[in-house]
């Protein structure tokens, strides 16, 4: 599913055209729904994210413990963070405002997918209504970023795509990250994964 969505995002953007649905779905908007202000697609995109919080607060059992969801969080959000950055910068697209060229992939709808994910593999086999909970919110915000005239369709497909790649990553890299890294240091270190100005790396705690 990531490499499908990211596929769609990347063959029917306007730089690609293989399929042009961009400039008609924009005009079709245009037609019905006038470009709009609001906020509330920022707040929203950390709505899973905080769902899966909340849950472990509360004891509810997900399938990692509450220290390993938190760590699982920060790798997610790292890798997350860097491959729609360097994507971004890659690609070059230009929003349809014109007012930037940072437009493929959307960074909310990847944060929100990437939550999204975060909160079904934890808390899914619990309920399914965990997981559509947090996919619908997710799609909310993709919604809301082509409405607000902010981002291409192929933007939020992208952007999904890469969201639910970097949980899978995430969820596939942390035990082998755990187990090399933290080889031959005291039990109680924690490896913690950053990215910050295109600059990726590891800090390491020790809880002493």
């Amino acid at each position: 599913m990531p490499v499908l969505l990211l596929g769609a995002g990347a063959l029917t953007t306007h730089r690609v055209a293989l399929v042009e649905s961009d400039e008609e779905l924009r005009e079709e908007l245009r037609e019905h729904l006038q470009p709009f202000r609001t906020s509330v697609d920022d707040q929203l995109r950390h709505v899973p994210a905080y769902a899966a919080v909340g849950l472990s607060l509360m004891g509810v059992t997900g399938t990692h413990s509450p220290g390993n969801q938190a760590l699982l969080f920060a790798l997610t959000y790292t890798l997350n963070n860097a491959l729609t950055s360097n994507l971004k910068r890659l690609t070059h697209v230009e929003r349809p405002q014109g007012n930037s060229f940072d437009s493929f992939p959307s960074q909310h709808t990847s944060a929100a997918f990437s939550a999204a994910r975060l909160l079904d593999r934890e808390y899914g086999e619990r309920s399914v209504w965990y997981s559509v909970g947090g996919y619908a919110v997710a799609t909310g915000v993709a919604t809301l970023r082509v409405a607000k005239d902010n981002h291409w369709c192929s933007d939020v497909l992208a952007g999904a795509g890469v969201g639910l790649l970097s949980t899978e990553l995430a969820y596939w890299v942390y035990p082998y990250m755990q187990r090399v890294l933290v080889k031959g240091l005291p039990n109680r270190a924690v490896v913690l994964p950053y990215y910050q100005s295109g600059t990726a790396g590891f800090s390491v705690v020790v809880i002493l």
